[in-house]
C-alpha cells in the first residue's frame, strides 16, 4: 500500500468517513463515532498535524477494507442467521440506546 503524508491522510480519511454513516440509535457507543473522535484528536491541527504516518496509513487501509465490505464480498455467507436466532432488525433494535434504556428502567422497577 502507498505511504501517504499527514496532509494526504487527513483528506483521504475525511473522504473515507463520508462513506461510513453514524448509527444514530447508538449515540455515544457507535464505532464510527468513536473512530471520528480519535481522528479529530490526532489531527487537531487539520492537515498540518504531526501524526505517526505509518500508524494512520495502516488505519486507513484497514478502514477502507471494512467500509468497502471487501471481506464480506470476498467470502459470502452461506446462511444469513445469527447465533441468537434473531433477525438483523431485531438485534439492531435490541442494541439501540432506546432499548437499553428501557431495559435499565425495567430492572430498576423490579428491584
Amino acid at each position: 500500500m502507498a505511504q501517504r503524508t499527514a496532509s494526504q491522510l487527513y483528506f483521504d480519511l475525511i473522504r473515507l468517513f463520508k462513506q461510513w454513516p453514524i448509527d444514530k440509535s447508538k449515540t455515544g457507543r457507535d464505532l464510527g463515532e468513536c473512530v471520528r473522535q480519535q481522528f479529530s484528536q490526532a489531527f487537531i491541527l487539520g492537515e498540518n498535524s504531526q501524526v505517526d504516518c505509518n500508524e494512520w496509513n495502516r488505519f486507513y487501509d484497514n478502514m477502507k477494507l471494512l467500509i468497502s465490505n471487501d471481506i464480506k464480498n470476498r467470502y459470502p455467507r452461506e446462511r444469513n442467521w445469527t447465533a441468537s436466532g434473531l433477525s438483523r432488525e431485531h438485534l439492531h433494535f435490541l442494541l439501540s440506546n432506546k432499548s437499553l434504556q428501557a431495559n435499565k428502567d425495567f430492572m430498576k422497577k423490579i428491584k
